[in-house]
């Protein structure tokens, strides 16, 4: 009797959890190490922005599941083609609204350049650029117009990486002059990295909101109004995610 009771409560727990979770949502991610927001340990994804997930999609219709990509490109096409569903931490830009819908704002970011002691200080990326300097950045991200620009014009010169540690690694061995990355990020490699530093003398590269970006492919604008709802709702619970530690 005690079983058939344990067996009908699992079987119970198991019908409502089926009921609050109608939807999977496939979670393109193209970072291992890109601490605080991600590190990604065996099969488990862990950071402030599976945190932040966790809170804004918890009791809601969706579940979510990460998956990993070699690159952020790669989670674009896939996003493009409905294999994945949702992204996060995204600049918005015309080009990627084409194929994709974007969410409220959740946190902004703010991206700074970052140099080996060695390299000289610069006052703009231009002069970065002129003086034949090279820069690494994460591929497949945007980093605001001027960079953009740049990018096309020196392109022998940008080094594009798919991993935050990677481009820190580069920097540290020299095999870079300087990297563009977000400084909540750079504070964990600039402490790993003794022989890094911020570069002063230049105003941040980018300033701006990250959304999620979700697949027009395999996503309705009623799914976009609902993770809307959830971002406002759990408003609260996300600032205290992305509070610094004191």
């Amino acid at each position: 009797m005690k079983t058939l009771f344990l067996t009908f409560t699992t079987l119970l727990f198991t019908h409502f959890n089926a009921l609050a979770c109608s939807k999977t949502l496939v979670m393109g991610t193209n970072e291992t190490n890109w601490p605080p927001y991600l590190v990604k340990q065996g099969d488990t994804f862990l950071g402030t922005e599976v945190d932040a997930v966790n809170a804004i999609f918890k009791d809601s219709k969706f579940c979510i599941k990460w998956t990993y990509f070699p690159s952020f490109s790669r989670v674009q096409a896939e996003l493009k083609n409905g294999r994945v569903d949702i992204t996060y931490a995204a600049s918005y830009t015309k080009k990627r609204a084409q194929y994709a819908h974007f969410s409220l704002p959740y946190r902004a970011e703010v991206m700074h350049l970052y140099k080996h002691k060695d390299s000289p200080d610069v006052t703009s990326l231009p002069e970065l650029f002129s003086k034949e300097f090279t820069a690494g950045i994460n591929r497949g991200s945007f980093f605001g117009n001027e960079l953009e620009q740049l990018k096309t014009r020196y392109s022998t010169q940008v080094v594009l990486t798919a991993q935050a540690n990677n481009r820190f690694s580069m920097l540290d061995k020299k095999r870079i002059d300087y990297v563009i990355e977000d400084s909540v990020v750079a504070q964990y490699f600039v402490k790993k990295h003794p022989s890094i530093t911020q570069v002063k003398s230049i105003t941040p590269i980018n300033v701006n909101n990250v959304h999620f970006m979700l697949s027009k492919e395999s996503l309705t604008l009623d799914d976009v109004a609902t993770v809307n709802q959830l971002i406002t709702k759990n408003a609260a619970a996300i600032k205290l995610i992305y509070q610094p530690a004191h």
